[in-house]
């Protein structure tokens, strides 16, 4: 899905208003991104945050900010998240108003190229199967080949006789 995040700081009410739209429609999607004209997106949430409480959120780095900005009705990605959180940081580092639109595509995320941000590598997750403290690749276990054997455990195991 296209989406496009139109982030505005508005000197003259003092605040941050963040719009969200999305492509919805089946002949849109098909265009390429310079296609994409206004009429195409449909608006899906508006924000509107204090311009004083933006900047302190800034102040306290881009996770304060991200968490200040996310709630029930506005919630991005991660990935998006930290777009937008960086365009907010710029536009708070420089006076005068400003508006900015990030226009970005879901399926650069599925075909795992990260939306404006270089190559992430990301760490093999790890975790702790055996309860030993000894943290086991995943990946390992799913490729384990070993034979299943019968185990005598089945053997052992008396059926509770039902109550008359």
């Amino acid at each position: 899905m296209k989406q496009k995040y139109r982030i505005w700081k508005k000197e003259e009410g003092k605040a941050l208003l963040i719009q969200e739209y999305a492509v919805l429609t089946a002949e849109s999607r098909k265009q390429k991104r310079p296609g994409l004209i206004d009429e195409n997106f449909s608006l899906l949430c508006e924000q509107t945050y204090p311009a004083d409480e933006i900047k302190q959120a800034t102040s306290r780095g881009k996770d304060e900010l991200i968490q200040y900005m996310r709630n029930q009705h506005f919630f991005p990605t991660g990935m998006y998240m930290d777009i937008i959180a960086d365009a907010v940081t710029t536009m708070y580092a420089t006076k005068g108003e400003q508006r900015k639109d990030l226009v970005l595509d879901d399926r650069e995320i599925l075909l795992g190229t990260p939306p404006e941000a270089g190559n992430i590598s990301i760490p093999e997750i790890e975790e702790d199967v055996n309860g030993d403290g000894q943290a086991e690749n995943i990946d390992g276990l799913l490729e384990d080949n070993s034979p299943i054997t019968k185990s005598n455990a089945s053997d052992r195991i008396n059926p509770e006789q039902p109550d008359e």
